[in-house]
């Protein structure tokens, strides 16, 4: 039996009603979006993130199709589902297969299986279609690439041509010092030859965002409060590997962005991650969305939940003879004790 780490009570009706926003951007099948403005400036400053508009509810549950769905992705997932039913929104299901070496479409398929056998119908996604498809990462590669383009003629991205060997030696020499292992930027400052020269000899290169050197930025997450980063932990980032192939974290970015996500509720793991996307939100003018970090199922030792812990997946669960109206009673946090407060 696994247990659940201590959280707030999570309710799709305790999550904060949108705030009024700013000017308008676009409007695309109803859906309204607003721009905030910011001056992006490689520069000391600070971010405070403050989410869109007041719009039509959109959330997502984006799995990996690189195994079996997980007790805590479908617990994500029930999340999801339930805050689009209690505001009359979209649960929109985004297959996020990037990694090209993991993902197969029978885990893909297993995944869709086991959601339909817990009742969590999606509005949007594989099998359903929608406004805002395709709806599997592996077909959006040409979006991804438009963008790159755009943050590389806006400045927000630069070709670095440092290799793998490189890079190594940075990590080192940070390691010696005891700072973090964040790139160095040698080529953020690259002259227009240089970068010419090295386009020449057909050198590979990735793409990194610029990250200011000073600053920090903050986010209200919808559970956990005000949270924050400071830009000096973290290095220029890459976007485009050298392969020509997006990471994680723009994807996400330019899914949800063009899918006209409104709330992006995900595990606490997933937290990190934000600094980045929300650096990337920024640069393409698009509005952050509202974020809810939610905790994560632990084992009874209190360690994430794992194989050696016994079940640990949906189908594992519904072969063992579980109903799926059993599974949807237990993913969900217990409620605080009476008078109890848990921060």
């Amino acid at each position: 039996m696994a247990t659940v780490a201590a959280a707030p009570w999570f309710r799709a009706r305790l999550i904060p009603e949108l705030k009024n926003c700013q000017s308008l951007l676009y409007c695309r099948n109803g859906h309204r979006r607003y721009r905030q403005s910011l001056c992006f400036r490689r520069r000391s400053f600070s971010i405070y993130a403050s989410a869109g508009d007041e719009g039509a509810v959109r959330v997502r549950f984006a799995p990996s199709p690189t195994g079996n769905l997980h007790v805590g992705g479908a617990r994500t997932a029930l999340f999801n589902y339930l805050y689009a039913r209690s505001k009359g929104g979209k649960f929109v299901l985004r297959i996020e297969d990037t990694d090209l070496e993991r993902s197969t479409r029978e885990s893909e398929e297993a995944v869709l299986r086991d959601l339909s056998w817990l009742g969590l119908a999606w509005d949007e996604g594989p099998g359903v279609g929608g406004n805002y498809g395709p709806y599997r990462q592996s077909e959006r590669n040409a979006l991804y690439k438009e963008f790159a383009e755009k943050l590389l003629q806006s400045g927000h991205v630069y070709r670095c041509f440092c290799s793998n060997e490189e890079l190594e030696k940075m990590k080192e020499m940070a390691k010696l010092k005891q700072l973090p292992p964040v790139y160095t930027g040698r080529w953020a400052s690259a002259t227009e030859q240089e970068v010419l020269e090295e386009l020449a000899k057909g050198t590979p290169y990735t793409y990194r965002f610029r990250v200011p050197k000073e600053g920090s930025l903050k986010i209200d997450d919808l559970i956990r409060g005000e949270v924050s980063w400071n830009f000096d932990t973290l290095g220029d980032f890459v976007i485009m590997r050298s392969n020509g192939q997006p990471v994680y974290n723009f994807c996400v970015t330019v899914d949800d962005a063009t899918m006209a996500i409104s709330h992006v509720i995900r595990a606490e793991e997933h937290l990190p991650n934000t600094l980045r996307q929300a650096l990337i939100y920024k640069a393409l003018g698009f509005p952050m969305p509202h974020f809810a970090h939610v905790s994560l199922i632990l084992a009874p030792d209190r360690s994430k939940l794992s194989k050696r812990h016994g079940a640990t997946s949906v189908g594992q669960f519904r072969d063992m003879g579980y109903l799926p109206q059993a599974m949807l009673n237990y993913l969900p946090p217990p409620p605080p004790p009476p008078r109890v407060r848990l921060c």
